[in-house]
């Protein structure tokens, strides 16, 4: 019987790009490539979602959601492989590009 695996996933506030919750001791942080994100199963998500959620209180990332991914942190919905892979169109500094 396989574990589910769960990353935690937002937006950062300053940007819009997605990130993911890195949880490393007491350096908790985000990042915009989930291969960096910590995984967490059912018994460790409720603590780590919380801590997570500190930053969005705290006005770092908007959105905070639980992000369901394999073992290779692959996202296992079509929604979430999308958002992971970056901005589908051009925004910002990048329109002339």
């Amino acid at each position: 019987m396989s574990t589910s695996l769960n990353v935690i996933s937002a937006n950062d506030l300053r940007s819009g790009l997605n990130v993911y919750y890195i949880q490393d001791g007491g350096d908790n942080r985000w990042d915009i490539d989930i291969s960096k994100a910590s995984t967490f199963d059912a018994d460790s998500l409720t603590s780590a979602f919380d801590l997570a959620k500190q930053d969005m209180d705290n006005n770092l990332v908007v959105d905070c959601v639980v992000v369901p991914v394999n073992e290779h942190h692959g996202p296992l919905t079509t929604r979430e492989r999308i958002r992971s892979t970056g901005p589908s169109t051009k925004y910002g500094h990048n329109v002339n590009s």
